[in-house]
C-alpha cells in the first residue's frame, strides 16, 4: 500500500504535459519502446505510461507495432513518427546558423544567397497576394507572412506604409549575417512589386523590423504600375 502511496505521489508531481515528453525522449532514445520498459524507466504505472502514449498517438508522434511473442496478450512496441522525434529532437535552427555561418567564411556571395530565399518564399505565397491596390496588396501579403514570422501587422501613415515585424523567427541568423534581413525584404518586394526599405532591424537592437514603402511607390515590374 505505502509503496503504492509513493508512486501515486510521483506521479502528481509530473505534470501531464511534462510525462508525455519524458515518455516521446525516451522512445526516441531507445528507438522504440514497450509499455512496461518506459513504466519501470519513469517508475510509474503501465496504465498512466498507456494513457500519455494514447495521447501521443493521437497527436501523430507515435505509432504502434503489434509484437509477436506466442499465445496470450499481445505486445506492442512504441516508436515515434518522424514528427515525434521532431518535437524533442530538433536542430534546425542550429544547423541553418552554422551553414549560414560557413558560407560567410567562405564568402559566398550574400546577394545571391537573399536572392534565392527571397524567390522561395515569394514563390510559396504569390498565389495568396491578388492584384489590387497598394493597400489591399500589402495587407495580402502581411496575411500570407505572418505565419512564417516574417511579418505581423502594417499602419498608413501620412507619407509611407510601415510593415511591421516583432519578434524575428531567426534571429541567430540574423546576427550572423544580414543576408537572411534582405531576403526577408526582397521577398516582401517580389510580392507587391514595389521598392521596399527597410528601416528598423531586430538584429541591429531596435525594436522591430520596420520595413517602410512610400504612398507613391517606385514599381519593379510593368505589371504593376497600373495598380500603384
Amino acid at each position: 500500500m505505502f509503496s503504492r502511496l509513493a508512486e501515486w505521489g510521483r506521479e502528481a508531481r509530473m505534470r501531464p504535459r511534462e510525462t508525455r515528453t519524458s515518455l516521446l525522449e525516451r522512445v526516441v532514445e531507445l528507438g522504440g519502446a514497450t509499455v512496461a520498459q518506459l513504466s519501470n524507466e519513469l517508475d510509474i504505472s503501465d496504465a498512466t505510461v498507456r494513457r500519455h502514449l494514447d495521447r501521443l498517438e493521437a497527436e501523430g508522434l507515435l505509432q504502434i507495432e503489434a509484437l509477436r511473442r506466442g499465445p496470450g496478450r499481445p505486445s506492442y512496441l512504441y516508436r515515434a513518427t518522424d514528427a515525434g522525434v521532431r518535437t524533442v529532437r530538433d536542430h534546425t535552427p542550429e544547423l541553418a546558423e552554422r551553414l549560414l555561418s560557413e558560407m560567410v567564411r567562405l564568402q559566398i556571395e550574400q546577394s545571391t544567397i537573399s536572392e534565392a530565399l527571397a524567390d522561395q518564399v515569394a514563390d510559396a505565397h504569390r498565389s495568396e497576394v491578388p492584384s489590387g491596390s497598394l493597400e489591399q496588396r500589402v495587407d495580402a501579403v502581411v496575411d500570407a507572412l505572418r505565419p512564417e514570422g516574417i511579418l505581423d501587422h502594417w499602419q498608413r501613415t501620412e507619407s509611407e506604409l510601415q510593415l511591421v515585424n516583432n519578434a524575428c523567427p531567426y534571429i541567430g541568423a540574423a546576427n550572423t549575417s544580414s543576408c537572411v534581413c534582405d531576403a526577408d525584404r526582397l521577398a516582401i518586394e517580389k510580392l507587391l512589386g514595389v521598392e521596399v526599405e527597410q528601416t528598423e532591424r531586430l538584429a541591429t537592437g531596435d525594436d522591430g523590423c520596420v520595413y517602410i514603402i512610400p504612398l507613391e511607390p517606385i514599381s519593379l515590374d510593368a505589371e504593376f504600375k497600373h495598380a500603384v
